[in-house]
């Protein structure tokens, strides 16, 4: 759910971010191609370029990667409760649903995964494609934060 809604606001703050951090840039770099400006000034105009243009710039792709690196684990921590819910079986349709995602981007996840996993696959009686994982069990991914406790844990331990 955080990773959910972190992905969404950090969409939405890095491209106003990138967008308003370039178009300032821009504008500086013009600004200083054109005037042709003397040292005071030049140094003036290039420390506004870093403070105000690029550095907003490199913080708004910066929040675009982690967002969408957010959905991609919103996604595929997804996968791995409804494989445990449906025992290792899952249709392309359920799986769109569950993450709202269009079809072909699921279908794209559930190939990727397929291969990854060893899947087979089987048609049902509507002519769905259902995706058949292994039947020994899929264990859940380790979360980031799971990881982090887990060697704190360890280095209190050692002391």
């Amino acid at each position: 759910m955080v990773s959910q809604v972190w992905g969404k606001v950090g969409k939405v703050l890095g491209g106003l971010f990138l967008v308003s951090g370039g178009t300032i840039s821009l504008g500086l770099l013009l600004s200083i191609g054109l005037l042709h400006p003397g040292s005071i000034f030049l140094t003036v105009l290039l420390t506004l370029l870093v403070f105000f243009g690029l550095a907003p710039t490199a913080l708004g792709g910066l929040l675009l990667y982690t967002s969408l690196r957010a959905d991609r684990h919103a996604i595929r921590d997804r996968f791995f409760q409804l494989l445990q819910a449906n025992q290792g079986r899952l249709s392309l349709l359920d799986f769109a649903a569950a993450t709202r995602l269009e079809p072909a981007i699921a279908r794209r996840h559930l190939d990727g995964w397929a291969k990854e996993f060893s899947a087979t696959f089987e048609v049902s009686d509507d002519g769905d494609i259902d995706y058949v994982f292994a039947n020994r069990p899929i264990a859940l991914p380790e979360s980031q934060w799971q990881g982090l406790t887990q060697s704190l844990r360890e280095f209190v331990k050692s002391l």
